[in-house]
């Protein structure tokens, strides 16, 4: 019974043993959360060539069956009708800007990514730019990381460093 007592008072300190300073807890698989952050930020920027590329295969692959967005111009896409979207909008270039402003957050099986992207857009008037407050949010699924849900919001270029 006394051993008992002494290991049930010793639990509470195994779990302070355990904590991390990190402000990013880190997914299981990545081996620390710069780690984590290097991967999604490569996510990011593969979405970013495939939107100016019009790739329909790349978010076929990464967009998760149940995937919604929410766009700029307030409709709610499905994987479908986003994959649709994104191969024939008019963008020439797809850029983040103002890093400054990021937020990142990862932990087991979830993150979210929020960056600013600057895209150049072709019109009949001629070319113009879009600036747009980006989020995606991740979740492994059967072993793989897919966009689960995705949001966009127009911003002013006097927000965003212009």
């Amino acid at each position: 019974m006394k051993r008992l007592a002494y290991l049930l008072c010793l639990l509470p300190l195994c779990g302070a043993c355990q904590k991390k300073n990190d402000v990013t807890p880190q997914a299981a698989e990545f081996a620390s959360a710069a780690d984590a952050k290097a991967f999604f930020y490569g996510r990011d920027a593969e979405h970013n060539r495939a939107m100016a590329g019009h790739d329909s295969a790349f978010f076929a692959r990464n967009f998760a069956d149940a995937y919604y967005n929410c766009t700029p111009n307030g409709d709610l896409n499905n994987k479908a009708a986003e994959i649709q979207t994104l191969i024939h909008g008019p963008w020439v270039t797809v850029e983040n800007m103002a890093p400054q402003f990021d937020v990142f957050a990862a932990a087991a099986d979830a993150a979210a990514l929020t960056t600013t992207k600057r895209i150049k857009i072709r019109t009949p008037a001629g070319e113009s730019f879009l600036y747009v407050r980006r989020t995606m949010v991740y979740q492994k699924l059967n072993g793989q990381w897919l966009s689960i849900s995705g949001q966009g919001t127009y911003v002013q270029t006097r927000y965003v460093g212009q």
